[in-house]
């Protein structure tokens, strides 16, 4: 099996994107040194897309400090709209959207990200009816002004999944956010929960590339609930395993089977995960045979587009958890 990743275009933006991006949420718990000798081991294996946040404790200054000198070799994607209270200790963070909060957030990422441009320049967890005025608004308009101005290359929106408690989690708020957001015409790209597990948003996906955005996707391999091991097997998952393969290599495959997904943004702090998660991704998708039983088998596990996790049609009002 080749290991080489394959580079697929992000929308209409002038970039090519690894097939699988590097996740940091988790960076800020590694010692310095294990930190740069993951990040460089992220680049060396070809990837070429690391998606970082304000949120993110120190993440952004492991890059800037650790990968400066190699530039040219990333997209340097993050996120704003987080307003972390740093001046306060042991304070968390909290969401913000506004023209303020903003303008500090790309002042800190540049600084932070020892970088004169964001390559992609997201709003994180941001739902349309967090952003006054819409796309006419103040949020709008400042991400469009540092476009203009070449302070960020691209804009985008990392939508948010929600805690557990919420009717719909994972995907409620994704598969509501990917029928309005593509209309605004304002996003370059949209980070989004999918995958054979979660395929909610599975049609919409390809709707917003049709309108040009650009799609990565998260939580391919997340155990969202509990019971997820039981229903891969009940599902007969198992069966179209190819020989040597495991189930997390089998849904990373499922999700660049789509055609509208550019990559696939898994995060980890072992590098033998990432090396193996390379390797998968380095496959491509399924083969189309196999791909087309999958989506029947998912199917009869209530994993469906349009439908949330346990089989509940997403037009369909839903009980609110306790």
């Amino acid at each position: 099996m080749t290991t080489e990743l394959l580079k697929r275009k992000l929308g209409y933006t002038d970039f090519e994107v690894t097939a699988l991006s590097f996740g940091t949420m988790n960076l800020k718990y590694l010692p310095d040194e294990e930190a740069e000798s993951l990040l460089h081991k992220v680049l060396d294996l070809g990837i070429n897309y690391i998606d970082t946040s304000r949120a993110y404790g120190n993440s952004e200054e492991r890059i800037g400090r650790y990968l400066s000198g190699r530039r040219d070799e990333i997209i340097v994607a993050t996120k704003c709209g987080c307003n972390p209270h740093l001046d306060r200790k042991g304070s968390s963070h909290v969401l913000t959207f506004d023209r303020a909060t903003l303008e500090r957030n790309l002042e800190n990422s540049l600084r932070a990200l020892k970088t004169d441009c964001i390559d992609i320049w997201q709003l994180h967890g941001a739902t349309p009816e967090k952003l006054i005025g819409g796309p006419e608004g103040e949020v709008v308009e400042f991400m469009q002004k540092m476009k203009q101005q070449g302070k960020v290359r691209y804009i985008g929106v990392s939508i948010r999944h929600g805690p557990k408690t919420e009717p719909g989690y994972p995907s409620r708020y994704g598969y509501e956010c990917i029928q309005e957001y593509p209309d605004w015409n304002v996003f370059d790209l949209f980070q989004i929960v999918y995958g054979g597990m979660v395929r909610t948003s599975e049609e919409l996906l390809q709707d917003a590339a049709d309108k040009g955005a650009g799609i990565l996707v998260r939580g391919v391999v997340r155990d969202y609930f509990d019971d997820f091991p039981d229903v891969f097997a009940k599902a007969g998952l198992d069966e179209l395993l190819a020989e040597g393969e495991d189930r997390r290599s089998f849904l990373i495959r499922y999700a660049l089977s789509h055609p509208a997904v550019s990559s696939v943004l898994i995060g980890t702090n072992n590098q033998e995960h990432l090396k193996a998660n390379v390797i998968v991704a380095s496959a491509g998708g399924l083969e189309v045979d196999r791909y087309n039983e999958a989506k029947k088998r998912f199917e009869t596990i209530g994993s469906k587009p349009g439908f949330f996790v346990g089989g509940i049609p997403a037009e369909s009002p839903m009980p609110v958890s306790s």
